[in-house]
């Protein structure tokens, strides 16, 4: 579990990432070995952007693909200009946009619909070359049950809503440590 200071640090990181885009300077000059030492703690990161109660950018890596801080950098510029789903964020959205961090912890198979609880878990599911994810905070703030999550990760991937039934659909649950501009306010 990481301590409010580094939460905060990490939070810092995505939003002069985003920053750096329009300054053409560099994201952070900081030193970084302590959030570094954190990495292997983590198997991803998603950076989620929101106006208001808005989405307004996500991008995620399901691998630590570099060391925590410059994963979240990475991402955190991808959600303002990358999300195919937005256009990119301009830079008088910047202060006022709510930076949310989802940390994955690593993935297990979920056995039953039954082992899901709705605000701790994430859910991906995986068949042939589709896949699609959705983060733990999702389901609690639509108002889903175990099933409809179930269902919506699968429309997510593109799939039937049933797909996770498919015994060859690979369904794996997460945990994740989120935290936001927002809730650390």
């Amino acid at each position: 579990m990481l301590s409010l200071v580094q939460k905060k640090a990490l939070l810092q990181i995505a939003r002069r990432a985003i920053a750096a885009r329009w300054l053409e300077e560099p994201a952070s000059d900081a030193d970084l070995t302590d959030l570094r030492a954190l990495s292997h703690h983590f198997s991803g990161v998603f950076v989620s952007l929101h106006a208001g109660k808005k989405l307004r950018g996500c991008i995620g890596s399901l691998t630590n693909i570099a060391p925590l801080p410059e994963l979240v950098a990475e991402m955190a510029a991808a959600a303002a200009s990358h999300d195919p789903r937005f256009a990119p964020l301009r830079p008088d959205e910047l202060d006022e946009v709510d930076i949310e961090i989802s940390l994955l912890y690593p993935m297990k198979p979920l056995r039953s619909p039954d082992e899901i609880v709705i605000g701790r878990d994430g859910l991906m599911v995986r068949l042939g070359k589709k896949h699609g994810l959705l983060l733990p905070q999702v389901a609690p703030q639509r108002g889903w049950n175990a099933l409809a999550f179930l269902q919506c990760v699968c429309r997510k991937a593109d799939l039937p809503p049933e797909a996770w039934q498919n015994p060859e659909a690979e369904v794996l649950c997460f945990r994740a440590e989120v935290f936001s501009d927002r809730s650390l306010a």
